[in-house]
């Protein structure tokens, strides 16, 4: 049984809140990858740790203590492997997933060629291969690291993956897989369809415990502009009601949700 620690980077304020694509936000989609893999790896026997359980969660609101607090941790915890998790950007034309490796690192450069075969593969994303670098996270852990970049969300085909419950489970699959051959243990997959609804009803608990959030009760000028398309479809639709008052009662993280599902497909044209 191995220590396995995630870490999904980058947080919802801060200094450190990542890429942006097409309304679709790094930071979350690398949260809902992590849970998803949490959930792989356990079912697989590991012990797991992760730096941000939430998409509202932070871990500093400074870049260096941001960088420090997920190294510091897994250091701590005495982690055996430590698995840093983003989405990349660009240009908005560059595409494909990489795995990178601390310079140094023998064996970190031996578990990223375990896990960017199985993530070209799963994903179907053009294969950037594996590359080494120094970045904070992968240098300063004592246990083998990498950093996955799952795919571009400032290129559109990449950005449309990354927000499907599909795209997500696959790029967790293929993380799994390849910490799986790294450790020599056999795969042992959940059904795509419960990891999913066990990841959306983990992260809708958690956002109903957010204090005093901001409520968007009607779709008007008040709404973020860049939600009141996919907001008014739902309505229009009869997917989303109010209450006898007419108010709907949205936060930004369930519109985000919802934006994200209108994106891939879920509520049709």
């Amino acid at each position: 049984m191995a220590k396995i620690y995630i870490d999904p980077g980058h947080n919802p304020t801060g200094n450190d809140t990542g890429a942006v694509g097409y309304g679709l936000k790094e930071q979350d989609v690398s949260v809902q990858v992590g849970i998803i893999l949490r959930e792989l790896l356990l079912v697989s026997g590991q012990t797991v740790k992760m730096s941000r359980e939430n998409i509202t969660d932070t871990v500093s609101s400074s870049l260096n203590g941001s960088l420090a607090g997920r190294y510091n941790a897994a250091n701590s915890w005495d982690a055996d492997i430590f698995v840093s998790i983003h989405c990349n950007a660009a240009n908005t034309k560059a595409y494909g997933c990489e795995t990178y490796y601390c310079t140094s690192s023998t064996q970190g450069r031996a578990l990223a060629e375990c896990v960017q075969p199985h993530m070209a593969a799963e994903t179907e994303r053009y294969n950037r291969g594996v590359k080494s670098a120094n970045f904070a996270v992968i240098k300063h852990t004592n246990m083998p690291a990498i950093l996955v970049e799952t795919a571009f969300i400032d290129n559109y085909d990449d950005n449309r993956f990354l927000a499907s419950d599909d795209g997500k489970y696959k790029c967790a699959v293929g993380i799994y897989k390849g910490i799986c051959d790294y450790l020599g243990i056999e795969y042992k997959l959940e059904s795509e369809d419960k990891l999913v609804s066990r990841e959306y009803e983990e992260l809708n608990e958690r956002l109903e415990k957010v204090e005093n959030p901001m409520i968007y009760d009607y779709v008007d000028e008040n709404m973020p502009e860049w939600a009141r398309p996919t907001i008014t479809k739902l309505v229009d639709k009869g997917f989303l009601k109010g209450d006898e008052e007419g108010k709907l009662g949205l936060t930004e993280d369930l519109i985000r949700m919802f934006i994200v599902n209108d994106r891939a497909g879920v509520y049709g044209e």
